[in-house]
């Protein structure tokens, strides 16, 4: 997602917990858009491995959508890559 001066200055308005969570939702999108890229696969072809239409992905790749964990582990599977990753020992979630 392209970095948009305006949208970064109405962020610093929004309570830091909404922030976090639609910053994460950036990143998340960020890196199914490169992992398409890289692998030369379309958003239609994805739509097909997760069982869910092509309109479904344009939405999650041009908003910031509340992805839920299935719908994470569905996509990170048909990717072949996580999207995130979760350090059991320190309770501490990063996106990729």
């Amino acid at each position: 997602m392209k970095q948009n001066p305006l949208f970064h200055k109405q962020l610093e308005q929004v309570p830091p917990a909404v922030r976090q969570e639609m910053e994460w939702s950036r990143a998340i999108i960020d890196s199914i858009a490169e992992i398409l890229k890289r692998k030369g696969m379309t958003q239609r072809e994805l739509a097909e491995k997760i069982g869910c239409n092509e309109t479904q992905i344009t939405r999650w790749t041009r908003g910031f959508p509340n992805f839920t964990i299935s719908s994470l582990a569905k996509l990170s599977e048909a990717l072949g890559e996580p999207l995130i990753r979760i350090d059991s020992l320190q309770g501490q979630a990063t996106i990729d």
